[in-house]
């Protein structure tokens, strides 16, 4: 499953923020955040749905997080 979701991340310091958390809630999964693009793409590649809870851990970090969309691919 690959998640996208639109954040308000958008210094190498809010990344440096966020990285902690990020890493403890997926520890088996892959993540990026593109700061150089307009809407600080967060991008997420799972074999199970953490959605809610990257949202919910970007939000209580008091940053936006929106869920874009989800693809859903065969492992």
């Amino acid at each position: 499953m690959i998640s996208i979701f639109k954040t308000s991340v958008s210094s190498v310091e809010d990344l440096n923020k966020l990285k902690p958390y990020l890493n403890a809630l997926m520890e088996d999964i892959k993540w990026t955040i593109d700061l150089f693009d307009s809407d600080r793409i967060l991008r997420v590649i799972s074999s199970v749905d953490k959605n809610k809870e990257i949202i919910s851990v970007v939000n209580g970090l008091g940053f936006d997080c929106e869920n874009l969309e989800t693809f859903y691919a065969a492992p």
